[in-house]
């Protein structure tokens, strides 16, 4: 039995590179493992797990693997399976795992099981008061990951220069009315899970031991997207003992809009004393002309950026600039044509995005390009979104399982591409629902909404046919061979919401992942108009070495013909790029070129003229005035 475990051991250590075997080896059970894009995170947590169980150091079915999504806990277990793992562990997302610690904890003692609901912005349009619930919601999402009460809400939100079109005071009041509501009708939504956890946890003793007992040894991925509630519920399950195993990536923490704080692992040595930080440098996935351009988008913003590949040269990165978004699409769609036909049929080629709005005309221009489109998710106004509302608004499992069954397996041969979308959502649901309920055989509609959000089975990445169009956001944790970058343009990356350094700091850890997503071919598109206005290449961009093509080189159709540069112009430029660095902004959010320009065209003698010439507001001309003088070099 011993030599067995020697040989089970060793196997498990084959391939690793010395840093990924340190983490998985090291005697020390408290341990942070700080791991680049394509470092191996997933192999290094997966046998760290395999390894401890092999050598003793650990009990299987003691052991806890909190996740962020569904998918990578699922990834997990079956990457524990193919390590000869037989008992298995717990692994599931922080949600998951305190719903089922909860619903024990109240059946045992008695109480009455709350119903869970996923859509706060029902409840939010009840006590809305005229205010946006687009508005709101975010906000509470917000206060709810960081413990912020309504009480504390409006100096928390200072605190994070959290800028809202509401004013902080109604949001405090909002938050507070929200939560009145959810206990005069008896319910919570997703995000009392965690903090009904953890004050269960912090005022039962005893329980909580017991709960410590089950989860002996605790391991977290992505932990970089760790917001407060979760950090507490963290330290909660830790109960002072030193078993806990954290891999994550800093430079890929982009979920800070919602509450996520990247400092709880930055920081964890002085939140975790004896730890042992192990650092896991190596990019195996990507090139090392894909690692760079990951890497010089984050010393844009003067964030650590120490990554390197471990591949062999790759080529060259793109960049191609196109007239507008119209014509965006229509060059991607040329460009997926031009690739190797297997890349897009077997799901090895990735188009992304910032936002939810640019993907439909992207997918419209692969469509008519005549090119296999893999769709992501639940999307509204999809068969899939039709299907989910229908079973959801059963009103007993009886009829649950009775609509189940009816669309498990079509009626009749669908006549039309529209019928048959439809016959296979429906099936899809189908097979959900009876998913479902084999785990919740008493479960209605409504169960079944909280239990599609808390586990999102429809995006388990089991179809891998077809070009993936998806967000920035979405394509985290996923790799393909060729992606392209889509939208890389001032307005959108960064994005115009991110009107502070860290949000832009945010705003280029996201462009970091996207493009680090692509493991050999690698092209990054912008539009010089989307909508009514000009825009130029994301200032993350500018500098970053794309082969023998300039960086935003605008097409020929698009050039202007060549002219001597202005002095003043320059001199304006300069002034802008110091002015915006000492006070912590992009230089076009001080003022464009389009204004730059209209300064030097107008020679502006007063403040008024200044204003009159840029748009600026008269206090900020007021302010300005000196300094644009100096720059053009005349009297102020």
């Amino acid at each position: 039995m011993h030599d067995l475990a020697d040989e089970r051991g060793a196997a498990l250590l084959a391939a690793l590179d010395d840093a990924q075997l340190a983490a998985v080896t090291t005697p020390s059970t408290l341990v942070a493992v700080i791991a680049s894009a394509g470092a191996g995170k997933t192999r290094v947590l997966t046998r760290r797990i395999a390894h401890r169980v092999v050598t003793g150091s650990a009990d299987a079915r003691h052991t806890l693997a909190l996740t962020f999504t569904r998918e990578a806990a699922g990834e997990l277990r079956r990457r524990l399976r193919r390590l000869g793992m037989r008992e298995p562990v717990t692994a599931g997302t922080f949600h998951a795992v305190a719903r089922d610690v909860l619903h024990q904890r109240w059946q045992d003692l008695g109480r009455p099981i709350p119903k869970i609901v996923d859509d706060r912005h029902r409840l939010l349009h009840d006590i809305a008061d005229g205010d946006p619930v687009a508005v709101l919601a975010p906000e509470v999402e917000w206060a709810a990951a960081r413990g912020v009460t309504a009480g504390r809400y409006v100096i928390a939100a200072r605190d994070a220069r959290r800028s809202t079109a509401v004013p902080s005071e109604r949001i405090a009041a909002a938050i507070g009315a929200y939560e009145q509501l959810k206990r005069r009708r008896g319910v919570i939504d997703l995000d009392d899970l965690l903090s009904l956890t953890v004050a269960e946890l912090d005022h039962d003793p005893d329980w909580a031991d017991g709960v410590r007992w089950r989860f002996r040894h605790l391991l977290v991925d992505e932990a970089q997207d760790l917001n407060p509630v979760q950090h507490r519920l963290l330290r909660l399950l830790a109960g002072g003992r030193d078993d806990l195993f954290l891999v994550g990536d800093p430079t890929q923490a982009i979920y800070g809009f919602n509450g996520s704080d990247p400092t709880l692992l930055t920081d964890i040595s002085s939140r975790f004393s004896g730890v042992e930080v192990i650092h896991l440098p190596t990019n195996h996935r990507s090139t090392p002309q894909i690692v760079a351009a990951g890497m010089h988008v984050l010393r844009v913003t003067e964030q650590p950026a120490d990554s390197v590949s471990g591949r062999a040269d790759g080529r060259p990165i793109e960049i191609r600039a196109t007239a507008d978004a119209d014509d965006e699409a229509a060059h991607v769609a040329r460009l997926v044509r031009t690739l190797d036909p297997g890349l897009a049929r077997n799901g090895h080629v990735a188009v992304l995005a910032r936002t939810n709005a640019q993907l439909p005309r992207l997918v419209r221009a692969l469509e008519a390009a005549h090119l296999p489109v893999r769709r992501q998710a639940i999307v509204p106004g999809t068969p899939l979104a039709a299907m989910v509302r229908a079973a959801t608004l059963q009103p007993s499992s009886h009829r649950l399982r009775e609509w189940a069954t009816d669309n498990f397996e079509p009626a009749a041969t669908a006549e039309t591409d529209e019928t048959a979308a439809m016959q296979e959502a429906a099936r899809r649901v189908a097979a959900a629902v009876l998913e479902y309920l084999r785990e919740h055989p008493f479960g209605d509609g409504a169960g079944l909404r909280t239990w599609i959000a808390t586990t999102s089975p429809f995006s388990d990445g089991a179809d891998t046919r077809g070009v993936e169009v998806l967000t920035f956001h979405a394509a985290k944790g996923r790799e393909w061979n060729t992606v392209v970058v889509t939208g890389a343009e001032t307005g959108l990356v960064p994005h115009r919401s991110a009107t502070t350094i860290g949000g832009k700091e945010e705003e280029a850890r996201l462009l970091h992942v996207a493009l680090t997503r692509a493991t050999d071919h690698l092209v990054v598109t912008w539009a010089a108009r989307r909508g009514n206005y000009g825009r130029r290449i994301s200032p993350f961009l500018v500098g970053l070495d794309s082969g023998p093509e300039p960086v935003a080189a605008i097409p020929s159709e698009l050039r202007r013909p060549r002219q001597p540069p202005d002095p003043r112009l320059e001199s304006l430029r300069h002034w802008r790029d110091a002015a915006a660095r000492g006070a912590g902004v992009l230089p076009d959010e001080l003022c464009t070129d389009a204004q730059l320009t209209a300064i030097v065209a107008a020679d502006p003698m007063t403040s008024g003229e200044l204003a009159a010439a840029t748009g600026f507001g008269e206090l900020t001309a007021a302010r300005l005035f000196a300094a644009v003088r100096a720059a053009l070099g005349g009297p102020n």
